[in-house]
């Protein structure tokens, strides 16, 4: 073969090539949009996905088949589709703002294709808006949003574990949390407790979370009776990496970590964080009268944790996926006395595959883990000035699960179905002592648990002004008894129906009906627990709680000012909440029982206003009404620690390259007990974060949180502890590229 006809082949093979796919995404002023993500689909099926550069362009290869699309999503725009020509050529993507209603979110439709459905109540909080609060974790950020509240008040930074559960639209009480916490699609819920292990997800790795309040048991089943909230990290499209470091008071420090990119079709990602707090006393100085003070007894609430995650997938050129992660978290805490502590240590796997199949997408999961909890306990003098072990506690924990689901477009409809089974084996070990701190015979109890459940949802868009979603989900659950040969097995049917109905360009109406279930947990059944003066213990005869309920509001989009106000109301039949049996000044006694009903009524109002000199004010705000109905002693009775309203102002400045943000927080009283004996009063604090760029990718801040250093109620048990003080912390963000 001569040099003529070698050049010649080669001529012919580059233009038998097809040409890249390349293009551009800009906002509405023509800046460039860096890190949008920019998904390639080819009939219906994604076939690859990256993020834009710091010049918002991107460049996939051009052998793919025709017709193709791309679609662009970025935090704070509307979704953007755009065509691929036949010929290839250049394409130009302009993003336009969304109102904080129509932020791109996956909660809604379980998949991990970002859509925004408007028949359902979700708020996004990205990653710019976290990493620029003064809040450090991710639950204290998240009572900026309506009628999110935390078991007690007190946030993750020196609670114990088993109270950091969340309230949302007044569906609380009780540590375990009637909410599902996931992070991309796993459980941060202790499978054993359904308390949250916020600090499992490295800061710096999250891309956004995602807040859907209203039951969500139709798509996620048990556990998210009354809403879902999803922490998403950044899947990289590119080499990038992030880095947290920061300092303050109280002996505080966190380092977190995040870095990885894709090369070839391989996606790689990896994280860390290590956290220490010296803490605080909680425990009050003054207190009830009958109560003894503050006493040499008690000591700061500190912590320390480390966590790491790491996820290595690697995309086909004909559109399937394959992802492997993991995780590892390790949490120590002092709990306000030298004899009270605990420590957790967590490890999780999980593999999932995604690919075309019968012209939709079908995702499947497998995930794994381990679970050790270990908690000690004494008894206080009644002058607070020495204590007394009284019981170490281990809780190990093994939990498998696995499911699918598929995804599949009808024209401008979708159909999503899909099935999943979940495995819960644990146990808690007990040494109790006697008062003269003699170790009696160890106890054990515990048993195994499966959720199994199948699910399916239609999206209906009969036009481009109304949408109709209807689905429901069918679920089995089965428990039994380690020890004592309990076992009981249950179903539920779960079906939701939706709809929004645009009236114009800027007004939108939306509605929803629901029917949800979740399961007592093996916490409930089987581990007793005390907090200051007060024991809980368990209850083999719990039986499942049933909610039925709706939502309806208004969302209104006019220029600069965006608006949603939601009403809802819910019934939840044999709620579970801790009854007291007897209460003397040394010792109040609660059971976990079934209280008949729990009614949970009220509204929520959500807005921002986008105002001249790149500042944005925004509003959040639930009113809440939930009592004990039906026949119980307790009726009428406000549930506890849920309050009557909360209210957040925000404001946040970004330009020139300060970032300023500040949010004041009011949460109204609240109970601490069933009885309606013991008020939490209602607490203010206002958060201030300044910020200010060095170089193009290195930021450093300061953050005040409760600038005033006002104290406010967490718990009475019936002693008083409060929440955290003033807490000062400075350091420095760097992101590359």
């Amino acid at each position: 073969m001569n040099a003529f006809t070698l050049g010649l082949l080669v001529v012919v093979a580059g233009a038998a090539q097809a040409p890249p796919i390349s293009g551009v995404v800009l906002d509405p002023s023509g800046s460039a949009v860096p890190d949008a993500t920019v998904r390639l689909e080819t009939s219906g099926t994604t076939v690859n996905e990256l993020r834009t550069a710091t010049d918002g362009r991107f460049t996939f290869p051009g052998d793919v088949a025709r017709p193709a699309r791309v679609i662009v999503t970025a935090t704070g725009f509307a979704p953007a589709i755009a065509d691929v020509p036949e010929n290839g050529g250049d394409l130009r993507v302009a993003l336009e703002p969304a109102p904080f209603f129509e932020a791109v979110n996956v909660t809604s439709s379980r998949t991990d294709v970002p859509r925004a459905d408007p028949t359902v109540t979700v708020t996004v909080i990205p990653a710019s808006e976290l990493l620029t609060s003064a809040a450090l974790s991710i639950d204290d950020a998240l009572k900026m949003v309506p009628g999110f509240t935390l078991f007690r008040r007190t946030s993750s930074r020196v609670s114990n574990p088993t109270a950091q559960g969340v309230s949302l639209r007044g569906l609380g009480g009780t540590g375990p949390s009637r909410s599902l916490v996931l992070a991309n699609g796993i459980p941060l819920n202790d499978a054993f407790g359904g308390w949250v292990y916020w600090d499992k997800v490295p800061q710096a790795a999250i891309d956004r979370i995602e807040v859907q309040r209203g039951s969500g048991t139709d798509l996620y089943g048990a556990d998210a009776v009354a809403g879902v909230v999803q922490i998403l990290t950044v899947r990289p499209g590119r080499p990038m990496a992030r880095a947290l470091l920061e300092g303050g008071n109280m002996s505080t420090g966190r380092v977190s970590l995040f870095g990885g990119g894709r090369t070839r079709g391989w996606v790689y990602s990896a994280g860390g964080q290590w956290f220490t707090t010296g803490g605080y006393i909680p425990v009050a100085v003054a207190q009830d009268p009958g109560i003894a003070p503050r006493g040499p007894i008690d000591s700061e609430a500190a912590s320390e944790h480390r966590s790491g995650l790491v996820t290595v997938g690697y995309q086909a050129v004909n559109g399937w996926r394959l992802d492997a992660s993991g995780s590892v978290f390790d949490e120590d805490r002092l709990n306000g006395t030298p004899a009270v502590t605990n420590a957790t240590a967590s490890r999780q796997v999980a593999l999932d595959v995604a690919g075309g199949v019968g012209g939709g997408l079908l995702s499947i999961r497998g995930l794994g883990g381990t679970q050790g909890y270990d908690q000690t306990f004494s008894a206080v003098n009644a002058t607070r000035t020495a204590e007394t072990l009284n019981r170490i506690q281990r809780v190990p924990t093994t939990v498998a699960g696995f499911g699918g689901q598929w995804l599949r477009p009808l024209g401008s409809h979708a159909l999503i179905a899909g099935a999943e089974t979940r495995l819960i084996d644990g146990e808690t070990i007990e040494t109790p002592f006697s008062a003269q701190g003699i170790a009696q015979p160890t106890t054990q109890a515990g048993g195994t648990q499966r959720h199994t459940s199948g699910f399916a949802q239609l999206t209906f868009n009969a036009n481009d002004r109304v949408t109709v979603v209807a689905g429901a989900q069918g679920s089995g659950w089965h428990t039994e008894s380690t020890n004592t040969g309990y076992n009981k097995t249950l179903g539920s049917f779960n079906p939701r129906g939706s709809f929004s109905y645009r009236l114009n360009e800027g007004v939108t109406v939306r509605g929803s009906a629901y029917r949800g279930f979740r399961a007592p947990t093996l916490n409930e059944f089987y581990r007793g627990f005390r907090a200051g003066n007060t024991q809980t213990n368990p209850n083999e005869a719990l039986l499942p709680e049933r909610l039925s309920g709706g939502d309806g509001g208004v969302l209104i989009s006019r220029g600069i000012v965006s608006a949603r106000v939601t009403a809802f109301w819910n019934i939840l039949d044999d709620a579970i909440t801790n009854i007291t049996l007897s209460s003397t000044p040394a010792l109040i006694t609660k059971q976990r029982a079934n209280a008949d009903k729990l009614q949970a009524a009220g509204f929520e109002f959500e807005g921002d206003v986008k105002l001249p000199q790149a500042v944005t004010v925004t509003f959040a705000s639930g009113i809440l009404n939930s009592r004990f109905k039906g026949e119980t002693s307790l009726r009428n009775n406000r549930v506890p620690a849920v309050p009557k309203y909360n209210v957040g102002v925000g404001a946040r400045y970004v330009d020139r390259g300060w970032t300023g943000s500040a949010q004041l927080r009011v949460t109204g009283a609240q109970f601490e007990d069933d009885l309606n004996l013991f008020v939490l009063r209602r607490a203010t604090v206002l958060d201030v974060y300044a910020g200010r760029s060095l170089l193009r990718q290195v930021q450093a801040f300061v953050a005040v949180e409760n600038v005033f250093d006002n104290e406010y109620d967490v718990g009475r048990t019936p002693i008083l502890t409060t929440g955290l003080p003033r807490a000062v912390r400075a350091g420095v963000q760097i992101a590359v590229p």
